[in-house]
């Protein structure tokens, strides 16, 4: 039960790690006294497990060759080796897929497949999530046209009744009515095309969040 226990508090804390290392500015300036001071195998660490490309050590080069300390390339690469181990988890590319963000393909070979597969499905419901708010979108949007062509319906039988019109601005008045009806069909057909679209989109969502979930 100890070591349960024990095995959850430490994947508690990586998830931890992880979720604020994907937060953390891309910016990977040093100061002079960070570049003295520098545990290099913890940088990698962090690096990795943050999912940030090797290149980086670039920046860590410039930044410390200016007060005369060179970064240590063994200890960053095996600290990097051990922060990839934990980004490169099947669980962490479903989240990183799910949330919309890119993937660049960093991970090494052993870790590639399992990670990349889970991404993928991540992504895919992160592609249909969207696809489902996209349409909710357009449909709140067609019915502002419809609600502005009513109101605009109203005003113009409002002017029909009006005393004093003449015949020919009586028929003007029809016609432009009738351009409002032909309008407000459309845009209902409209309607009624998106709404069946959207309960495809929301029926392939809830589909794969079910297999997700499983």
């Amino acid at each position: 039960m100890a070591m349960t226990d024990t095995t959850n508090t430490h994947h508690l804390r990586i998830f931890t790690l992880l979720a604020v290392l994907a937060w953390l500015p891309g910016c990977a300036t040093l100061n002079k006294e960070e570049c003295q001071l520098a545990d290099w195998r913890l940088i990698g660490y962090q690096d990795g497990a943050a999912g940030k490309s090797a290149t980086v050590l670039n920046e860590y080069r410039e930044d410390c060759a200016e007060h005369a300390v060179v970064p240590d390339l063994d200890r960053y690469q095996a600290g990097r080796a051990e922060g990839l181990r934990e980004y490169c988890k099947p669980d962490n590319g479903y989240r990183l897929g799910e949330s919309g963000r890119g993937y660049s393909g960093i991970c090494p070979a052993g870790l590639e497949e399992g990670f990349r597969t889970a991404y993928h499905k991540g992504r895919e419901i992160y592609l249909a999530r969207s696809a489902v708010k996209k349409t909710h979108a357009m449909i709140h949007q067609r019915h502002q046209v419809l609600q502005g062509l009513k109101e605009d319906k109203g005003v113009k039988l409002s002017e029909l009744i009006a005393d004093g019109l003449q015949s020919e601005q009586r028929v003007l008045i029809l016609y432009e009515i009738t351009e409002l009806e032909q309008e407000m069909h459309s845009v209902e057909d409209e309607i009624a095309a998106l709404e069946h679209k959207l309960a495809n989109q929301q029926a392939h969502l809830d589909s794969l969040a079910h297999h997700a979930a499983r």
